[in-house]
């Protein structure tokens, strides 16, 4: 700790001469923390912020900006808090290692690394070394004005402890701006005591106690004024709202004027300004009108303005402005025509009123200040004028087109043969044409007038003279030769589902030979068909000449032939079997067929072995294609004294929603107990389950319809003697 000799100035002659009301500035303790300070008619005060940062991390070196405070730690890194809210505290990423620190008006923070200076513009992430002064830091920086000023250590040359003025631009022709003889400062802060004037206090190590002493410096006269109060603590480092050198007034930062300029409007006057009292509100009024909150004043006619700007903590600046008027621009413009749409046309603005500064800007574009605008299309184009004070004069002018005829005296066409490309053009041009050259279709520009190798239909044809570009559109005929008589024979498939449908293309024609695409396949001499599915196929003929005529054959879907269907039985023995029966079908597909129980017959054969129930019957004819189905039913023929529990399960069911045989559920005798009834597919899966006699199988698993095919079924229950009964089976789904 450094100790000082001072020559003693009485603190009430202080307090008598500066009247300092609630100044706050905040101080950075030995320990870490921070502390709000006030000068309070001439006596300080200090308290301790209890919520100044909610992330808690101790302090080294303070800098303010507004309402933002900026603090290193004593390992360098640098958080940003909010005086208002301290919720929003946050470490910035950047190692800022220094005991000096402060920021400008613009919020750039300023700081020194033993003798390194640094700058850190606000949104910058990464901070900037400016170079290297010839002295090192003691301890804060501050600015006065416009000048950072940094207490600095005796360097060599200078004895004393002293008071640098840094150059920012060139940090080695840093120089003392004053010797602080017997004081070493630490922190350095700057309170307002009026409304364009601070004062500069600094802090050293207290004389007779532990803590420190606020010293005042005239900074303008360079010389120090004495103690001005001490603090029972060490403080590291101070910061204020004016350290940036701002003062608790009013600073205008420009004034922009927009004239009055004839015919287009009245002018304007802004004034943008700033208070070195963060919270203060400023207040804008002219020529003593009422005060407003903006600083921009519309619609103003010409002439000089008085202005005032006010601040809610009571200060105030005085200026003035003018507004000018401005005459109606008129400009003059000269054209020159664009030929043959080669953007070759002109302009020459030319002022006409007495105006300086003309700048010109067509179509839009920035504003330029040539008069002649070249490669310009026909046309309406906009035009804006625009002077010194800013009157703009927003106009139009024409550029005219000029078109010669097209230097052609006729042309020789010959026919396309279908989709050859063997048509030709011929351009007979006008004598003395100068021709450069012609294309077709964008191609490349070539000497001959004649175009060959063409397919029939619309060809662009631009043509080029020493001074225009023709384009024009000319058609080259199709030469079709006669069309074919084509015919199909088609014939279904023998059965639904089979794809052994067929197809025979017959044509006669005059242009042979014929080749044949069916369904998009490459051309061949194939006319037959075969293993086709229902539906429709594109068929195209090509001729000799390469002429092709499409058309489409179609394969009907395959029907089936009605049949009458005839049947007897013969009853069976309770469920011991011994049912017989006999199906007849006649149509004019036979033989026919029929299944029962999985077992297949011909029409007419005796299905034998059957338990009394209901069986489906699905008829089949001479291509095995299932054509029908019909219900049969093989009643009992009871034995005198025998109780009967017949089971029936039918071998077929159709889930169409027909109201027909659309459930699958068994039929069995009274007096039975313990009902249950399973399905099966064919990978063995229980797919369907019940326990009650009503209800039967509709032919869905888990919401979606199953495939038509065969399927197990297990049927089980108890007699009333106590007697189990198992059948198994299968039925047949059909769709």
């Amino acid at each position: 700790m450094r100790r000082l000799v001072f020559i003693s100035i009485l603190l009430s002659t202080l307090i008598s001469h500066y009247h300092v009301n609630g100044q706050a500035a905040i101080l950075v303790s030995a320990e870490g923390k921070f502390y709000d300070f006030d000068i309070v008619n001439g006596v300080c005060v200090t308290k301790e912020k209890t919520s100044f940062c909610n992330l808690n991390v101790p302090g080294f070196s303070v800098a303010q900006y507004k309402n933002k405070v900026y603090y290193n730690t004593t390992g360098g890194e640098l958080y940003e808090t909010d005086l208002v809210n301290p919720a929003l505290c946050k470490p910035l990423s950047v190692f800022t290692v220094g005991n000096a620190m402060t920021a400008d008006k613009n919020g750039t923070l300023y700081w020194v690394f033993a003798n390194s200076l640094y700058r850190l513009p606000n949104g910058w992430t990464q901070p900037e070394n400016l170079g290297a002064l010839p002295f090192t830091a003691a301890g804060d920086l501050i600015f006065y004005g416009d000048k950072l000023l940094m207490a600095a250590n005796p360097n060599g040359t200078v004895n004393n402890f002293s008071l640098v003025e840094i150059n920012i631009a060139s940090p080695p022709a840093s120089k003392v701006y004053m010797e602080t003889p017997g004081y070493s400062f630490f922190g350095i802060m700057s309170v307002s005591i009026g409304c364009n004037d601070n004062k500069v206090f600094a802090i050293s190590s207290s004389l007779v106690g532990p803590g420190s002493d606020i010293v005042e410096i005239d900074i303008a006269n360079k010389k120090i004024v004495g103690i001005f109060c001490s603090v029972n603590f060490q403080v590291y480092d101070a910061a204020s709202a004016t350290e940036t050198g701002e003062v608790k007034g009013i600073n205008i930062n420009s004034i922009t004027v927009k004239p009055q300029c004839d015919g287009l409007g009245l002018g304007e006057i802004g004034v943008a300004a700033t208070s070195a009292t963060a919270a203060a509100k400023l207040f804008f009024s002219y020529n003593n009108n009422p005060s407003i909150e903006s600083g921009l004043f519309p619609n103003l006619t010409s002439g000089n303005y008085a202005i005032k700007v006010t601040s809610s903590d009571g200060c105030s600046k005085d200026t003035f402005a003018t507004v000018p008027f401005i005459e109606r621009l008129r400009v003059s413009t000269l054209t020159r025509p664009d030929t043959c749409g080669a953007l070759n046309g002109a302009v020459e603005i030319n002022p006409i009123s007495n105006h300086t500064g003309f700048r010109f800007s067509l179509e839009n574009a920035a504003y330029v200040a040539g008069n002649v605008f070249n490669n310009l299309g026909a046309g309406i184009k906009s035009l804006k004028v625009i002077e010194t004070n800013g009157c703009v004069l927003d106009t139009s002018f024409v550029v005219g087109t000029f078109q010669p005829p097209i230097p052609v005296t006729s042309l020789n066409i010959s026919s396309a043969n279908c989709s050859n490309a063997d048509g030709t053009i011929t351009v007979n041009y006008t004598t003395g044409a100068n021709i450069q050259g012609a294309r077709i279709n964008g191609g490349i520009v070539q000497n001959s007038n004649q175009f060959t190798n063409l397919l029939a239909g619309m060809h662009q044809i631009q043509i080029i003279t020493a001074s225009c570009i023709y384009d024009t559109t000319v058609t080259v005929p199709l030469q079709s030769t006669p069309a074919p008589a084509v015919s199909y024979i088609t014939n279904s498939p023998d059965c639904g589902g089979k794809s052994n449908g067929s197809l025979q293309i017959n044509l006669t024609g005059t242009v042979a030979p014929y080749t044949y695409s069916f369904n998009n396949s490459p051309y061949t001499n194939e006319t037959s068909y075969r293993n086709l599915t229902p539906g429709n196929y594109p068929v195209a003929v090509k001729d000799a000449q390469g002429c092709i005529f499409t058309g489409s054959a179609t394969i009907q879907p395959y029907i089936a032939k009605p049949v009458n269907v005839q049947w007897n039985m013969t009853p069976a023995d309770c469920w011991q079997g011994g049912g017989k029966i006999t199906v007849t079908v006649t149509g004019s597909e036979a033989p026919y067929f029929y299944r029962i129980n999985n077992q297949a017959y011909q029409a007419g054969q005796q299905a034998t072995g059957l338990t009394a129930g209901n069986y489906m019957a699905l008829i089949r004819n001479g291509n095995n294609c299932l054509i029908d189905s019909v219900q049969v039913t093989v009643t009992e023929q009871n034995t005198p004294g025998v109780v009967c529990d017949t089971v029936y399960v039918p071998t077929g069911f159709t889930p169409n929603a027909d109201g027909k045989n659309d459930i699958l559920k068994p039929t069995a005798g009274s007096g039975i107990n313990n009902f249950i009834f399973r399905v099966y597919n064919r990978i063995g899966q229980v797919i369907f389950e019940t326990r009650q006699s009503q209800k039967g199988w509709n032919g869905r698993f888990k919401g979606l319809d199953q495939p038509q095919g065969a399927y197990v079924w297990t049927f089980s229950y108890t007699l009333q003697n106590g007697q189990t009964k198992v059948f198994r089976g299968t039925t047949v789904l059909i769709r």
